[in-house]
């Protein structure tokens, strides 16, 4: 039996995104994903005002800076910068108030996740790979990678 994977050793997963202009359709998206069993720690809610993005993803989603409390709380708002593929897409979305909702590909493939994005009414649907980075819940809360 073989102990080693002919896949190269690498960190990070597919993802699917999608940004919505109101809360409804944000909180919509979130209840079509956990519907079609993604965890919690897998979606994870991006918005410029963070106490829009806790309230719009509860405790069906993520959202960057959740489980930090105090000084780790404010350094994480004064150092914490989108990585450059989210900022890149939907810079502009984000700018103009619109909130993102981003899922990772674990039990669902990210061709799938995108279509319930869309059928929730997402605009700016994509789909790319996803190196590790503070979007998702961390590793030791069963976070996607």
């Amino acid at each position: 039996m073989a102990v080693s994977s002919y896949l190269p050793d690498v960190a990070g997963g597919m993802v699917a995104a999608a940004s919505f202009e109101d809360d409804a359709a944000a909180e919509k998206a979130i209840s079509i994903l956990a519907e079609s069993d993604v965890r919690p720690q897998e979606i994870s809610v991006l918005a410029r005002d963070t106490s829009r993005a806790a309230r719009i993803a509860g405790e069906r989603a993520w959202y960057p800076g959740k489980d930090e409390r105090g000084p780790t709380r404010m350094f994480h708002r004064l150092g914490h910068r989108l990585p450059r593929e989210v900022r890149t897409r939907f810079r502009a979305e984000l700018a103009a108030g619109c909130v993102v909702i981003v899922a990772a590909a674990g039990g669902q493939p990210a061709d799938t996740l995108a279509a319930l994005l869309a059928r929730a009414g997402g605009r700016l649907v994509d789909q790319w790979w996803q190196e590790p980075a503070d979007l998702f819940a961390p590793p030791q809360l069963g976070g996607p990678f």
